[in-house]
């Protein structure tokens, strides 16, 4: 792998994983297209860019990430010498991201249990869930501001959160995207409903990391090439931190309907691809 090549991989995942355009989806497409794998190397080289999103997440958002783990050290010693959980808006934060993260867990392992991941790489599929992520970022701009905040932020708006995000396993549903339709359907401020989308997130690339590391383990020699990874590395956490403060950006302005417009043209493109007009 050149430098370049690195470059512009670290980009793509910084860029995708954080936008609301599916990173998985675009992968499907380059399979489908260039016959792109992440077979050996590859595989490795994905896991360690998911690392450098996390990194970028982690510092986006590390005052609500120390606080979170500050709260649940204080949770998990109250729990040892027997106190009474005190319920704070912090930790009603804590509590929402482990019931919302629960419906992605169920959902990875039913499709693991199923062995139902040729349906996470049929082109035809990215491009139907590309159609329903257009749709979600036209219509996220017209709902209403919401109120709701950890403070008071109901049950259900947690529970169709983590449904969302489950469903966004399928490529071409963005979970950017899903999370914070969710969040502003389900009534929390535009401002909540992006940092809790991606504190949600922080679980979720945890476990796609270690999936591939797990693959890597069992079935590939892992051939380190420091220099483009570190590139890779770098650019991805870069773009990363980018992505998220544009995304919270055009959430704030009600500009969604951006990334609709590219969802359209990226699922047609999609279509074609699948159809073999193109490639």
């Amino acid at each position: 792998m050149t430098w370049i090549q690195a470059l512009a991989a670290g980009a793509l995942q910084g860029a995708t994983e954080f936008l609301p355009v599916s990173s998985s989806g675009h992968l499907v497409i380059l399979h489908t297209l260039f016959g792109y794998s992440e077979a050996g190397g590859n595989l490795a080289f994905a896991a360690f860019l998911h690392l450098a999103t996390l990194v970028s997440v982690g510092i986006v958002f590390r005052r609500d990430i120390g606080m979170l783990a500050r709260e649940a050290f204080t949770v998990l010693c109250d729990l040892a010498r027997g106190k009474r959980i005190t319920m704070t808006p912090e930790r009603r934060f804590l509590g929402m991201v482990v019931i919302a993260t629960v419906p992605a867990v169920v959902a990875g392992v039913g499709i693991k249990l199923l062995a139902a991941e040729p349906i996470l790489e049929n082109i035809f599929v990215v491009a139907t869930m590309l159609l329903v992520t257009a749709t979600l970022m036209f219509v996220i701009d017209r709902l209403p501001d919401g109120t709701y905040t950890e403070v008071d932020a109901p049950l259900r708006t947690t529970l169709l959160v983590g449904v969302l995000q489950a469903i966004a396993i399928l490529p071409g549903i963005s979970r950017s995207g899903a999370t914070i339709f969710g969040g502003v359907f389900g009534g929390l401020t535009r401002e909540f409903a992006v940092r809790f989308a991606f504190i949600l997130s922080i679980p979720v690339i945890l476990g796609a990391a270690l999936i591939e590391t797990l693959g890597v383990v069992r079935n590939d020699t892992i051939i380190i090439e420091p220099l483009s990874w570190a590139i890779g590395f770098v650019a991805a956490a870069l773009v990363g931190i980018a992505a998220i403060k544009i995304l919270k950006l055009l959430a704030r302005n009600r500009r969604f309907y951006i990334f609709g417009i590219y969802c359209l043209f990226a699922a047609a493109f999609a279509f074609l691809v699948g159809l073999g007009v193109i490639g």
